[in-house]
């Protein structure tokens, strides 16, 4: 069977297709070997050994996009000797798009780590600033990222803007800062929202201190309240920035994205022992899905 597939993937295939194709097999006969029945693989493969084989992808930590590649080897092999194709049932194709969403949480050290990146991957003292403070504010405002910033800078009203924010003192002392939002999922009444954030003296950085920075060196008008020299910031320019960070921290950028923010600020509470409904309430949830993002980060940690 081995000497039959090789001769299969050396046709129709580029040497690059062929080396990663022949690679997949590899590690799936060895995966079979192990997991399915040893010494009686034949064709063609179960929908069941394709679900195991995805989930024993995972558990070795490869990217959504080699697991697809994997997969692809195997639809091919099938193809070539006229079979039916089990990888594009129903069932996986759901699977791996949930493989392909599956995120990270930005934990507080990971954030850590890629507000000190930005000393690296930016050149200017006022683009760190603006990005520190974003960075931190989706952390601790449980934001997400379309309304921080917007796809194009047509849309830019729908955002967060600059009358959004105040800060709140006490003695004197600016202790919190809040962030007051009608467009956001699940509010269909448009009613207003208070994102409340206050100083996190735990770390050396922090949210209200950053954003008191950014206030310092932004030149304020009405209008968005993330902008870079008077222009607003881009979805498309905070994920770039984002990537260059974690690609900075050799981090997978596959598996932490703009959302992991929000992910990490849900596991963050639970970890402080927040209840489920002050979580919901926080996050501006409208269901109890935050708690499969408590669940990956349990997965994630062990």
């Amino acid at each position: 069977m081995v000497a039959s597939l090789n001769d299969l993937l050396s046709s129709a295939l580029s040497a690059g297709s062929r080396k990663l194709y022949s690679r997949a097999w590899t590690v799936f006969q060895e995966f079979y070997e192990r997991f399915v029945s040893p010494n009686s693989f034949s064709l063609p493969v179960t929908t069941t050994t394709i679900v195991l084989f995805v989930s024993y992808l995972r558990a070795r930590k490869l990217a959504p996009s080699t697991i697809s590649s994997y997969l692809s080897a195997i639809s091919y092999v099938h193809k070539m000797k006229v079979l039916r194709d089990p990888t594009k049932t129903f069932l996986i194709q759901k699977l791996l798009t949930a493989v392909g969403r599956e995120r990270l949480p930005i934990t507080k050290p990971v954030l850590f780590q890629l507000v000190c990146s930005l000393q690296h991957t930016l050149s200017l003292a006022e683009q760190r600033t603006l990005f520190t403070a974003m960075f931190l504010i989706a952390f601790y405002g449980f934001f997400r990222i379309g309304e921080l910033v917007s796809k194009s800078p047509a849309s830019c009203n729908s955002v967060v803007q600059f009358n959004n924010l105040s800060f709140l003192s006490t003695d004197s002392c600016i202790q919190s800062l809040k962030i007051t939002i009608c467009q956001f999922k699940h509010n269909t009444n448009r009613w207003p929202v208070d994102v409340i954030i206050t100083r996190d003296p735990a770390l050396p950085i922090c949210p209200v201190k950053a954003m008191l920075d950014y206030c310092k060196v932004g030149l304020f008008a009405p209008g968005p309240l993330f902008c870079f020299r008077n222009r607003p910031v881009t979805v498309t320019q905070f994920n770039e920035q984002l990537r260059a960070c974690l690609s900075f921290c050799s981090l997978d950028s596959n598996r932490y994205k703009s959302h992991s923010f929000r992910i990490g600020a849900a596991c963050h509470a639970a970890d402080r022992g927040y209840t489920d409904s002050q979580i919901r309430a926080l996050g501006r949830w409208k269901s109890d899905g935050f708690k499969l993002y408590i669940r990956n980060e349990t997965l994630a940690a062990n």
